[in-house]
């Protein structure tokens, strides 16, 4: 993919036969990424980004701002992790069994952890432990939100995959297969449910037309708002 530059801010420079209007947006991985008209030249598109130099200023700020508020683990007791939206503090207590195991109590995330590992092997094991329990969690949970709502919509699928991805949450092939992030398991459940019914739709709607908002307002009115907390929150949404 081509790149631009403007006041030392690289643009990621995409053309698409589809776009029929600039559209400028940040990702969930902090690169900025510029979409355009098929034929649009490189020094129009120069043009439109040194209109727009205050938005891209603004947003660089922020995820300033999100590095610093941004959790940091250690993967010991005492630290905090989200499901489901709420904070959850680790809590990890030794076992005679080799075999990790972890449930969420509450407000608390408590993991078993064979007493005589070493200290490397045994911080490897609780992130391997939070990681397998949230995939196998998210799936669960979005194989049950995609039937929900599908009730509705009627629309027809092939396969599923989750997967671990830093700047997108979801997506839609041409060929009706529907991806997920798993970290969406530590996002609130409406947020679960926005990104689930937004996949969905596109296998009606391959595009971002009224059309096909249409179609995620019937049943997510307020897509609006859940889509501005994705955008604000998806830094707290990672171990």
């Amino acid at each position: 993919m081509e790149s631009l530059s403007i006041d030392h801010h690289k643009i990621l420079f995409k053309k698409s036969r589809r776009a029929k209007r600039f559209r400028l947006q940040l990702d969930s991985a902090g690169q900025f990424i510029l979409t355009a008209p098929l034929l649009t030249p490189k020094w129009v598109a120069h043009l439109f980004l040194k209109k727009h130099v205050g938005w891209i200023e603004k947003q660089v700020k922020k995820v300033d701002t999100q590095k610093v508020l941004r959790p940091s683990f250690h993967y010991r007791t005492g630290d905090t992790f989200y499901y489901f939206g709420e904070p959850v503090t680790l809590t990890i207590k030794p076992s005679d069994r080799k075999r990790p195991t972890i449930k969420i109590r509450g407000n608390e995330m408590l993991i078993t952890l064979y007493r005589h590992i070493t200290e490397a092997e045994g911080l490897n094991a609780v992130k391997k432990t939070i990681k397998k329990f949230y995939r196998e969690k998210a799936e669960e949970v979005i194989h049950d939100r995609l039937q929900f709502f599908n009730e509705h919509y009627g629309f027809h699928y092939n396969r599923v995959t989750l997967r671990d991805q830093k700047s997108r949450w979801g997506s839609c092939s041409r060929l009706k297969n529907l991806n997920f992030n798993w970290r969406l398991i530590m996002a609130p459940i409406e947020i679960i449910d926005y990104v689930v019914a937004h996949e969905l739709c596109h296998l009606k709607e391959m595009n971002h037309s009224s059309r096909y908002w249409a179609l995620v307002t019937q049943a997510i009115p307020d897509h609006k708002e859940r889509r501005k907390w994705l955008r604000e929150n998806h830094y707290l949404l990672t171990i």
